[in-house]
């Protein structure tokens, strides 16, 4: 028998539900929502169909995301039914941006909350790498400092009706406590972090320590290198209830001919990478179970856990 959480995933992947349906059974459909990361339509449409309740749409994740084009998020919106947030990023490279680029990120919000997404995801941060800093020399030389720069796009999303998440700018801050007091004090409700790691596996005492000072005033959501073979783990040692990832499998192109002496140059090599429902739906029957099966895993534990 089906249960809610349960009947919708069937309806939509018959295929994906069948293999799956007995673990999704057992695991009681406790709370876990997996935010798929995706950058074309089609990785849109398979993160739905693994089962995502969110998306974070982008383009260009070869160098990390920036805003995706206007018809790829119209497309988006028109095609899936789960809630979609949006990249706003001007460009590749570091969090600290010109005035003139800050004026790309306002009238990019602008436009997808006219589009409809329930979100956006963006990060600032100053020449220091902090979110606030006390350094008043830098009103003088006019120059914003990322924590008012912030609260103006917190402002911003809140009249459009957007949730916000600040992105993985948060790992790239010189102290990540006084970085998620700052955003705790601009009531930002979601910060993305792999624990200022490069994985979340590598980053993770500091991701416990950032779940424990956050204390249900916002929410930590680990990203960065899950899978559906290190995500249980993840949520049983943080006991999380949000993961974030791409969860991507190599794609083969279509072409039946590719001109090989330009295809890497123009980056039409035979290969893509794309979100993969299957690799989706294994993460969430993954953390749904660990979530039923135990509850928050203190820290000392956390090494028998990576290692089993």
């Amino acid at each position: 028998m089906q249960t809610s959480c349960t009947a919708g995933l069937a309806m939509a992947n018959p295929d994906v539900f069948a293999s799956t349906a007995p673990v999704m059974a057992a695991s009681l459909c406790p709370s876990f929502l997996f935010e798929a990361c995706v950058d074309s339509l089609f990785s849109a449409l398979q993160a739905q169909q693994g089962g995502a309740g969110r998306l974070e749409l982008c383009s260009n994740l070869l160098e990390g995301g920036m805003t995706p084009s206007y018809g790829l998020i119209k497309a988006v919106k028109e095609q899936v039914q789960i809630p979609v947030h949006v990249l706003i990023r001007p460009r590749a490279g570091d969090f600290c941006y010109t005035d003139l680029e800050i004026k790309v990120m306002q009238e990019d919000i602008e436009a997808v909350g006219r589009l409809g997404v329930e979100g956006v995801v963006l990060g600032i941060l100053n020449i220091e790498g902090h979110i606030h800093t006390q350094r008043v020399h830098m009103v003088f030389l006019l120059i914003f400092t990322g924590f008012l720069l912030m609260k103006e796009m917190a402002v911003r999303c809140e009249r459009l009706g957007l949730s916000l998440t600040f992105h993985r700018a948060f790992d790239c801050t010189a102290d990540a406590i006084q970085a998620l007091e700052t955003l705790i004090d601009l009531q930002i409700p979601r910060v993305l972090t792999s624990g200022q790691h490069e994985t979340v596996i590598e980053g993770i005492q500091v991701l416990q320590e950032l779940v424990e000072l956050a204390k249900g005033r916002i929410s930590i959501l680990p990203g960065g290198g899950i899978t559906e073979s290190n995500a249980a783990k993840v949520v049983s040692i943080l006991g999380v209830g949000e993961l974030h990832g791409t969860a991507r499998s190599l794609v083969k192109s279509g072409m039946s001919f590719t001109n090989t002496r330009i295809a890497d140059s123009m980056g039409m090599s035979s290969n893509r990478m794309a979100t993969d429902a299957v690799k989706v739906r294994k993460i969430i029957n993954a953390c749904m179970q660990a979530l039923s099966g135990q509850s928050h895993i203190h820290l000392h534990n956390y090494d028998n856990i990576l290692n089993s």
